[in-house]
């Protein structure tokens, strides 16, 4: 549960996910994937998505975002209509350059907070 002040959602949630990608950038997937209420990946599906759905490529490099010192990230975050939530596309890096991957995560208002759902990570 992600507990948010008011008018500061945004800052939170890239708190969050930016503290979740350096410890996918540690290749500590189980724990990368814990840090989510919900998870569409397995951690198998999530190596996938870091090989570019190819078995045979090398698993790619993610950057901690927090160790970066030009940051370029690319994050859009979203209000869902019915208030219901928000959903984030947060672009990952690899050696300080925007890569082809994107990471998809919810934000889902639950009674005084917010459950984190990891939707996907793919290429765009």
């Amino acid at each position: 549960m992600i507990y948010v002040e008011c008018g500061k959602e945004q800052d939170y949630f890239i708190a969050f996910v930016e503290n979740a990608l350096g410890i996918l950038a540690k290749e500590d997937y189980a724990s990368f994937i814990s840090l989510f209420d919900s998870s569409r990946l397995s951690e198998h599906d999530l190596v996938l998505a870091l090989r570019y759905l190819d078995i045979s490529c090398p698993i790619l490099k993610i950057d901690d975002p927090k160790l970066i010192k030009n940051k370029k990230q690319n994050t859009y975050l979203f209000a869902f209509n019915e208030s219901s939530g928000y959903h984030m596309d947060y672009d990952l890096t690899t050696d300080g350059a925007i890569n082809d991957l994107t990471i998809q995560i919810e934000f889902l208002r639950k009674a005084d907070g917010y459950i984190a759902v990891l939707d996907d990570l793919h290429t765009l």
